[in-house]
């Protein structure tokens, strides 16, 4: 993983403490910059990470003859790949 190998959820948590030590306002003015410089690095690996997995996420789901498909996800929720079809025409997730 990037970063030194950080986990997402360790940068995430680094990312928390150093908005907390900004919100604050103790730290001088280098020590703000340093720590928003810091923070800006950590939303840029923290936002490439979740752009990979999100490239990485497909969603296989079961058409209704059993097969499998792949469809990309589309947010939260159910992946959408009607197909054109109408509503009644749309695969069960599984």
């Amino acid at each position: 993983m990037g970063d030194n190998g950080k986990k997402f959820e360790q940068e995430l948590e680094e990312l928390e403490l150093v908005v907390r030590q900004i919100d604050l306002g103790e730290l001088t003015l280098e020590e703000s910059i340093s720590a928003f410089e810091r923070g800006v690095a950590l939303v840029r690996a923290l936002t490439q990470k979740l752009d990979e997995v999100e490239r990485r996420v497909e969603v296989l789901i079961r058409g209704a003859r059993g097969e499998l498909k792949s469809a990309e996800y589309q947010g939260e929720g159910i992946p959408q790949d009607n197909g054109g079809k109408g509503k009644d025409d749309e695969d069960i997730p599984f």
